[in-house]
């Protein structure tokens, strides 16, 4: 999607959210057998690696919003989408199945809602009632957790038959529909504000008191979680802050996250990685390939939790790295391909 020189910053921010995804990733396939949960690493991985997801789906949000593409352009996109997905999960075999559903395929669904999520938005005159709206897909989420299937991996990856498949598309899988749809109506409405003249993230009142509610729903519960005795945030066994499945306080934190992610980007206009927020597709789906292949490298060397961390930044930065080659050479990328096979 194409993007006024004025909103480099969502380059940027696409950019920051893939190599958050490069790092978790990583961080994931080495992980030393010793790392506890209270290390600074968990800690590092959990916090900004949580918001790699929540920051790529509300930014995809925005794109979405911004871009005005014909219907058979969505379409062909959501299906060369659906495709990547696959390519993933074949090059990624000792995370996901051959037909697990991902995040990539969330953004295929995204597509294919397209019109449902626009007249949403547009029906929408003001914050007020975008944040009731926002409020009542937290409550929603909250009251139907158990919809979300369990916190284990295997099911949420394994698929059994058809239904079970469109089952975990839009409830049980890794990003399922719901509730992550949830962010990309956030973007999405963040998207109309821009058209109608203002930042890409409106630093007003209201964005304010968000942030400042959410930091202190993280604070309380971080106190109680440590009174307690129990564990605050976790991919799959969070107390208060759950990943998978995705619950009432991840949703609150992340979306606070996001937006303190994105206020520091826009006001300090920091585009450094912009030129990853361009390729970020291209980034996402080849950093699979030498990941599996290394994969088994922390087991073969025995790496202490230092050595996984060094290693896990090195490889994170190298794809920075990467996209600067990309940018030079377009007609590489994923993105030149759908481009091609989008054009009007």
């Amino acid at each position: 999607m194409a993007l006024n020189t004025r909103f480099r910053e969502i380059d940027s921010l696409r950019g920051l959210a893939v190599l958050l995804m490069v790092m978790v990733h990583a961080a994931a396939t080495w992980n030393p057998s010793n790392t506890s949960q209270t290390s600074l690493l968990a800690y590092l991985v959990a916090g900004l690696g949580g918001l790699a997801a929540p920051l790529f789906v509300t930014i995809f949000g925005w794109g979405m919003y911004k871009s005005k593409s014909p219907r058979k352009s969505i379409l062909t996109k959501a299906a060369v989408l659906l495709i990547l997905q696959y390519v993933v999960n074949l090059c990624s075999p000792h995370l996901y199945e051959p037909y697990s559903p991902g995040i990539l395929s969330l953004f295929a669904m995204l597509l294919i809602a397209k019109p449902a999520i626009m007249k949403s938005i547009e029906s929408i005159n003001n914050m007020l009632v975008f944040n009731g709206l926002v409020i009542g897909m937290f409550i929603i989420n909250s009251s139907f957790i158990e919809f979300q299937g369990s916190s284990n991996w295997d099911s949420r990856i394994v698929v059994n038959n058809f239904l079970h498949l469109i089952n975990l598309i839009l409830f049980t899988g890794t990003y399922p529909v719901f509730p992550w749809i949830t962010f990309c109506v956030v973007g999405a409405f963040l998207g109309r504000f821009v058209m109608e003249g203002g930042k890409t993230l409106p630093r007003n009142n209201t964005t304010i008191s968000i942030i400042v509610v959410g930091i202190s729903y993280c604070l309380v519960t971080l106190y109680l979680a440590i009174r307690n005795s129990e564990v605050w945030a976790h991919p799959s066994t969070g107390d208060y802050l759950n990943f998978f499945p995705a619950n009432f306080g991840f949703m609150i934190a992340a979306i606070t996250g996001v937006l303190i992610l994105w206020l520091i980007v826009q006001e300090l206009n920091i585009l450094l990685f912009e030129q990853a927020g361009k390729v970020s597709l291209t980034v996402y789906v080849v950093h699979f390939i030498p990941l599996t292949y290394l994969s088994n490298l922390e087991d073969e060397r025995n790496w202490t939790i230092m050595e996984a961390s060094q290693a896990v930044v090195l490889f994170t930065t190298t794809w920075l790295i990467f996209a600067y080659f990309c940018n030079r050479y377009q007609w590489l990328t994923i993105e030149y391909l759908i481009g091609k096979l989008t054009a009007r």
